[in-house]
């Protein structure tokens, strides 16, 4: 039996346990945070079958539920809050 995964909870897990490793202060454009995401083991193959920007809107999603990011700029992102 195959198993099943979603793109917005393994997106979140990815962002929650990256923060732990960036600076406050530290700008990621959401490329490269999409990027490392791909490169990560929460990637799944089964993600790049879905529409071409469904992971760069999983990657925001996943920023804006963390509560820890700010928008520095368009497509900007940084570390504000330290937990």
């Amino acid at each position: 039996m195959e198993e099943k995964y979603s793109l917005n909870a393994e997106t979140f897990k990815y962002i929650l346990e990256f923060e732990k490793t960036v600076s406050i202060g530290k700008e990621y454009s959401k490329k490269e945070l999409v990027e490392l995401f791909r490169n990560s083991m929460y990637h799944k193959s089964l993600f790049d079958t879905y529409i071409q920007n469904a992971i760069n809107k999983s990657i925001w999603y996943a920023v804006k539920r963390s509560g820890k990011w700010a928008l520095v700029k368009k497509g900007i992102y940084s570390i504000v809050k330290n937990y």
